[in-house]
């Protein structure tokens, strides 16, 4: 199947996206700017209308404050009128200098009007302070009083003709700016406009750049997971970062296809051999059991039997008993697991004849805390432990010594364990004794622990044995079986 290949050249998806995003970045802060700069605009329009409006009124209402502070002044010369009429002035004169007076700004009528209200009160100033040098018994003080309060009404008509053109002229420009303003909006939807469009066109190349051929892999890995290799390869529209991941995830799905193959080949194999070896281990078995007559050994043991009974050799009859029982269990099954129940069966008898030789000097405890009769262990699982225990561990003490035998559950996993208060072994020995197991494990030349073991591992996927051992301390074998069938019907024995 052709393989999809990208080619390394072309515009990065990183770069298109952050063009877009730097278009409607610019849009954004374009649009942001505009308006900020308008808002500004307009109101330092309004603040300016708005101040020189209110720089007019004061300076009418400081005159008209001045002109009733010198009426009373004159009335009533007191020290309490006197510095109200100050008071006046000095306001008075205050506003007056907080009038705009540049040409540029305020245009010719008001700067006319301005100038004539500031030489106006230059000249009112000079002829009020005369005025109020004069005695009262003077010939000329009542008419250069009237004289000073008609020029306060000039003033007040200066004044008032200035607030005239200041609201003329800003009602012109107000007029001008609301024109202006009035197109703002439209301003402001058309940029608005331009962005939600470039953020559509933007969406839409996202998703045919980037959520569309996630979404064809995310479709397809799936597909890989439940198995199914038969799709074809996803298309490669890009040269981006998403067109490479689509080439590289097409490669890899022919790569995991061809390593799934492999697999399931090796381990079609793996069964085979697994298989071969069980029935090799079978018919290692039955060769071994083939090389006694078993109706030639039995009716040979019958007879022995009976000569001892008739010689009264109670003792001689149960041991040839027990060796005939041993026999027949080693040989009524052809199973390559059976119950606990059955193996310890076949060990009694083992063990019996076992105490017979030692003059009951080694003893066998048993604490058996599971119900025997519904595991399963290998069959002649536990025989060749306690031989071993009888003979390399306890054999050349002679005050004897004692096996334990222990069976419990853990979860679904039979513990059990074969204990001796023997000689042990050195740490050199133990080693020697493992080596030699996992030897046999890979060989599976032995007929002992190594084939225990290996049958373990055959047999109880997870299992294992273990041996502890050290020196004058005995010698611990441990087996982990996890129970994962049930116990088959027991066969038919041979009489």
């Amino acid at each position: 199947m052709a393989r999809n290949k990208t080619a390394q050249g072309g515009i990065s998806l990183r770069r298109k996206v952050t063009a877009w995003l730097a278009a409607i970045l610019l849009v954004t802060m374009l649009s942001t700017g505009i308006a900020t700069m308008a808002g500004q605009w307009t109101v330092r329009s309004f603040d300016m209308l708005l101040a020189d409006n209110a720089v007019c009124y004061t300076v009418q209402n400081a005159l008209k404050d001045e002109t009733q502070a010198f009426a009373r002044y004159v009335r009533q010369p007191t020290s309490e009128t006197e510095q109200a009429y100050t008071a006046a002035c000095t306001a008075s004169e205050q506003s007056l200098a907080a009038l705009p007076f540049d040409y540029a700004r305020i245009g010719e009528e008001r700067y006319a009007r301005t100038w004539n209200l500031l030489q106006g009160y230059a000249g009112y100033r000079q002829e009020r302070d005369a005025f109020l040098q004069l005695s009262p018994s003077a010939d000329t003080y009542i008419e250069q009083m009237y004289h000073v309060m008609a020029l306060q009404d000039y003033l007040a008509e200066y004044a008032l003709r200035l607030t005239q053109a200041t609201l003329e002229q800003e009602n012109a420009l107000y007029s001008s700016t609301a024109a202006h303003i009035r197109h703002l909006p439209w301003l402001y939807l058309g940029l608005f406009l331009t962005a939600a469009v470039l953020v559509l066109l933007l969406i839409r190349v996202l998703s045919r750049a980037v959520v569309r051929p996630l979404l064809r892999l995310a479709q397809a890995s799936r597909s890989i997971a439940e198995g199914d290799f038969s799709r074809p390869d996803l298309p490669v529209k890009s040269s981006d970062e998403v067109g490479r991941l689509t080439g590289t995830f097409n490669q890899m799905k022919h790569a995991m296809a061809q390593q799934l193959t492999t697999q399931q080949a090796l381990h079609r194999e793996e069964v085979r051999n697994l298989a071969l070896e069980k029935d090799l281990e079978h018919t290692r078995l039955e060769v071994l059991k083939s090389q006694v007559n078993p109706h030639f050994l039995f009716n040979t043991l019958n007879m022995i039997s009976c000569m001892a009974r008739l010689e009264d050799a109670s003792t001689t009859d149960q041991m040839i008993v027990h060796l005939g029982s041993l026999f027949r269990h080693n040989l009524r099954t052809k199973r390559q697991q059976i119950t606990l129940e059955e193996e310890l069966d076949g060990l009694e008898d083992y063990i019996y004849l076992q105490q017979m030789r030692f003059d009951g000097r080694i003893t066998v405890e048993k604490s058996i805390h599971v119900q025997s009769a519904a595991v399963l262990v290998p069959s002649f699982m536990l025989q060749p432990v306690v031989e071993n225990a009888y003979s390399h561990g306890l054999k050349s003490r002679e005050e004897g010594g004692r096996i334990l035998l222990r069976a419990w559950m853990q979860g679904k996993v039979l513990v059990l364990t074969v204990a001796d208060n023997g000689k042990g072994m050195t740490p050199e020995e133990l080693d020697a004794v493992q080596t030699k197991i996992a030897q046999s494990e890979q060989t599976g030349r032995s007929i002992g622990l190594g084939n225990i073991s290996r049958r373990i591992g055959m047999l109880y996927p997870g299992g294992k044995m273990q041996v502890y051992s050290r020196a004058d301390c005995g010698t611990v074998v441990r087996f982990e079986l996890p129970q994962t069938q049930q116990p088959e019907e027991k066969e038919e024995t041979l009489s």
